[in-house]
């Protein structure tokens, strides 16, 4: 009997040892963390500060700033060639004049005052429309004054900060002749010595700058249209340099002030309706509404949209998707053209 007795009592406790192993071995272990305790706490996110852009220009500055930024007209014959200056501008806007055979510069500058800047000359009405826009002090060499032509009217009632009118003496001290060119085709603004008239103001900024652009549908390292006969334009990107650099009838053009060719950062073809009035054939442009622009930067090209609500409103500029444009820190042609005038790409010439 004791026998049978033990032999119970062994098999009883080896099956419950068994049901204890199963029951372990089924038991999830706690997880174990291999890395010490710490007392950090999770930390904010830190904004980064925006970058301060000159608004002109877009080059990075440390605080906001007020400039003495001023528009010039500067003629583009093949007697005013080479021009003093114009390499050194901020912004300069090209729109054909009178008949449409030559055109005209507007140049902007914002932080370099020369002290010859030209050949200045007269005023027309495309250029005094934007001036209704960019608010700027204005030099210029006389305005045409003639019917749907007239300049001079416009400029009166915009009430820009002061204008410097070398045709009608208006802070005309700040002009002078150059001799060794015939006239009308040799008067010359000093802007270094006009900054004593010059205000200093703020200004908002002309376009939406950043380090890198939104503009790159597709590479375009060269660009050809034409304004007439005469006056052929041709950029060439040069990768070196990341700038493209301008020809007028297929020579450099170059810039008399600095000895150099100009050379361009960001261009813009804003195409817009054209029509001509008077006698003279005078150049109008609608700048109110919408139209097709063509931009090319960093040897990248892409086609889509100017924007302008109304006569005194900032002109925007978006890409095919509604984006605004994105432009680099450096200087920005703006090319006016008539709708009907191919801006050539390339293997397009």
């Amino acid at each position: 009997m004791k026998k049978i007795y033990y032999t119970y009592a062994a098999l009883g406790l080896s099956l419950l040892l068994g049901i204890v192993i199963l029951v372990r071995m089924n038991t999830p272990k706690e997880p174990t963390d291999n890395n010490p305790p710490t007392n950090d706490l999770p930390t904010d996110p830190v904004d980064e500060e925006p970058v301060l852009r000159q608004p002109f220009n877009g080059r990075e500055i440390e605080a906001e700033t007020s400039y003495k930024a001023f528009a010039i007209m500067i003629e583009n014959t093949a007697a005013a060639r080479p021009q003093s200056g114009i390499a050194e501008a901020d912004i300069v806007y090209e729109i054909s004049v009178d008949g449409w055979a030559i055109s005209r510069f507007m140049a902007i500058f914002s932080e370099t005052h020369l002290t010859k800047v030209g050949p200045v000359r007269s005023a027309r009405v495309p250029f005094a429309e934007l001036l209704k826009e960019l608010k700027l002090p204005f030099a210029h060499y006389g305005s045409a004054e003639v019917g749907e032509g007239d300049a001079l009217s416009i400029l009166r009632t915009i009430n820009l900060p002061i204008r410097f009118d070398g045709h009608k003496g208006l802070n005309a001290e700040f002009y002078s002749r150059d001799n060794s060119r015939s006239a009308p085709h040799n008067a010359y603004f000093n802007a270094e010595a006009a900054l004593v008239k010059i205000p200093l103001k703020d200004y908002e900024p002309r376009f939406k700058f950043d380090s890198s652009t939104n503009v790159n549908d597709r590479k375009v390292s060269e660009i050809r249209f034409n304004y007439s006969s005469s006056n052929q334009i041709t950029y060439i990107y040069d990768i070196t340099l990341e700038v493209y650099k301008r020809f007028i009838n297929e020579l450099p053009m170059m810039d008399d002030y600095t000895n150099n060719q100009v050379t361009v950062t960001n261009i813009v073809a804003l195409h817009a309706p054209h029509r001509d009035v008077e006698r003279v054939r005078y150049v109008l442009v609608d700048f109110v509404g919408e139209g097709k622009a063509e931009f090319f930067m960093n040897g990248q090209y892409e086609e889509g949209t100017w924007k302008k609500a109304t006569a005194t409103s900032k002109t925007q500029y978006f890409d095919s998707v509604g984006r605004e444009i994105t432009f680099l820190p450096g200087n920005t042609w703006i090319q006016v053209v008539h709708p009907n005038i191919e801006i050539l790409k390339d293997s397009e010439k």
